[in-house]
């Protein structure tokens, strides 16, 4: 990677939480402790304010809360809350990595703002393809242990 990433910022929903099965990925838990020993972890999601602790509450059910220096649920400003997270961070959009599998979301806002882009292509959004819009990501994944080999 030809710049020094800071951190990494998730999208939630389908990304680090498997909303089919309701419950976090296999893997989820077993990445973010990995990662979370190089970079600051951040999540940004869109989630009505009815569900905020629920979420809230399987991050902490599973250990894992506090291996994030920014977590944002926001009810329907997502550009917003990415860039209250980097100010969070104390980070610009080119220090930051962004994984979500919304290419007109989190994949269209890393582009637009410098930050390297991973689309999980995964479940429901995953033939969501990109477009002038949007831009390509830097990256796919189908499982986030190829994060792994990534960063």
């Amino acid at each position: 990677m030809p710049r020094q990433h800071k951190a990494i910022i998730f999208d939630w929903g389908r990304t680090l939480y498997d909303r089919d099965k309701e419950t976090l990925f296999s893997d989820t838990k077993a990445v973010l402790d990995h990662l979370s020993s190089r970079y600051k972890l951040a999540i940004v999601s869109l989630a009505p304010d009815q569900e905020v602790a629920a979420r809230m509450g399987v991050l902490r059910s599973h250990s894992i809360e506090q291996l994030f220096s920014s977590i944002r649920f926001t009810a329907n400003d997502k550009d917003a809350s990415y860039r209250a997270t980097l100010n969070d961070l104390d980070l610009r959009g080119d220090e930051v990595v962004i994984v979500d599998d919304r290419v007109c979301r989190g994949i269209k806002w890393g582009n637009e703002n410098g930050a390297q882009t991973i689309w999980f292509q995964n479940g429901k959004f995953s033939n969501e393809l990109p477009d002038d819009h949007t831009g390509s990501p830097m990256h796919v994944i189908h499982s986030l242990t190829e994060l792994l080999h990534l960063l």
